[in-house]
Order: structure tokens, then C-alpha cells, then sequence
């Protein structure tokens, strides 16, 4: 015996009605025949019930709760809508028909809705993540602009003037940590800031380090400070003081 599953025939006996009443219409279609007021509908109930009479409660197979009073003087507007529901096997559910009238029927339709809709929510996932992966990579950009910007003008500043640097760049833009790292990187070039041990400052904000390589800066020899200065690339200002 074929289980019912693996059956060419429909085992639910409203489907397998459905089934039977399209491939009717079709056939009385292709020899010509007269169609009759709701084909589709007509042939459902007839191989359904074995009558062409409907009542409201084969009407009820596609909404239970539907009452007497809802249906009066509305028959035709049912019937024309679970026609159009049967001949478009479960793609067309018009009203009154509530949305989820043709799952019984046509369960298959009912998949393709929900997998369109989880296709649909994943593609706007996947649009929302793009959008805020670029949104992210915009601003790592800016940001990354912006810290370069602040190493190339500490690039022009000795010891002497790392304080107007300091104070420029903290708290606006650049991030605390890597403000730090460029001033620890700089202050290598210095002789006059030899002394200065990173160890010894670890936790201590940046002007407090800052304020601390000016002083150093002062106590070193003449020569030193002016060895500094032209050690950065604006030499002509120097010159210029000179």
C-alpha cells in the first residue's frame, strides 16, 4: 500500500475535491462547454457534499465563525470568492474570505506565503545590516581622518608647544587611548624627554603627562631646545625668531 503522503491523490478529502473540481472546469472549458455561474465553487461542493445546493455550513469550511445573519444577502459574494480562491488554487482570497481560508486547501500556497515573507524579512535584514556595516565603516573613516589629522600637527610641535596641542585635540575627536599612544610615540624624537618613562604615567591623564614633559623640556640645556626645534618641520618659523 503507497502511504498516504507519497499519493498522487490527495488524502484530504476537501483538497482532494478541490483538485477534482479544477481539473472538471478545465476540461468542460477545453470542450467548450457552458460555464455556469461560479464554476470553480459549483464543482467543489458538488464533489464534496454530492449536491449542488451550499449551505452555510459548507460555507463554513473556509470561515467557521461565520454566522446566518452575515451571510443573508451576501451568498454570491461568497461564492464568488471562494470560486476565484479555487480556480487560482489559493493565490486569489478575496473578501469576506478571512486571509487564511484556502490552508486547508491549499497548504502549498500557504508555504510559498510564509517562505516569500521570511525571503522578504531576510533580504531587509541583510539590507539593514549593509546599511549599518557601511554607516560603520563611514565613520571609522572619519574617525580615522580625523586621529591622522591630529599625529600630523603634533608632527609640527616640540616639547615647548605640545601643551596648545593637548588641549586642542582632547575631547574633540580622537579618542583619549589613541591620543595617548601618539604623544608616546612622539616624544621618542626628544632628547630633552629621555627621562620620561611611559611606566611611571600609566593611568595618568594626558595633560597631566603633558604638563610634565614641559617641565622637562625647561630644565634641559639651551642647546638641547634649540636642537628640538629644528627637529620638526617648520623650521622657518624658527628661523624666522632666530
Amino acid at each position: 500500500m503507497i502511504p498516504s503522503y507519497l499519493s498522487l491523490v490527495p488524502f484530504c478529502p476537501v483538497r482532494r475535491a478541490a483538485m477534482e473540481a479544477i481539473a472538471e472546469v478545465e476540461r468542460r472549458r477545453t470542450r467548450g462547454a457552458a460555464s455556469t455561474a461560479f464554476p470553480y465553487a459549483s464543482a467543489f461542493f458538488r464533489r464534496l457534499i454530492g449536491r449542488k445546493r451550499v449551505t452555510i455550513r459548507e460555507i463554513r469550511l473556509f470561515a467557521p465563525v461565520l454566522s446566518a445573519q452575515e451571510l443573508r444577502g451576501s451568498r454570491d459574494s461568497w461564492l464568488r470568492a471562494i470560486d476565484a480562491l479555487i480556480e487560482s488554487r489559493g493565490a486569489c482570497c478575496w473578501l469576506p474570505l478571512p486571509v487564511n481560508a484556502g490552508e486547508q486547501i491549499f497548504p502549498e500556497e500557504t508555504f510559498r506565503h510564509t517562505e516569500r515573507s521570511r525571503r522578504q524579512d531576510a533580504m531587509q535584514a541583510e539590507k539593514y545590516t549593509r546599511q549599518r556595516r557601511k554607516e560603520s565603516c563611514l565613520r571609522e573613516r572619519a574617525y580615522q581622518a580625523l586621529a591622522g589629522q591630529a599625529e600630523i600637527e603634533l608632527a609640527f610641535h616640540t616639547p615647548e608647544t605640545v601643551g596648545s596641542w593637548s588641549a586642542r585635540w582632547s575631547g574633540s575627536g580622537p579618542g583619549q587611548y589613541d591620543l595617548e599612544e601618539m604623544f608616546w610615540r612622539w616624544s621618542e624624537r626628544f632628547p630633552s624627554l629621555s627621562a620620561l618613562e611611559r611606566d611611571e604615567y600609566h593611568g595618568e591623564p594626558l595633560w597631566s603627562v603633558v604638563y610634565e614633559a614641559r617641565l622637562l623640556t625647561a630644565d634641559a640645556p639651551v642647546p638641547v631646545r634649540q636642537l628640538e626645534r629644528w627637529m620638526v618641520p617648520n623650521k622657518l618659523t624658527f628661523r624666522e625668531g632666530a
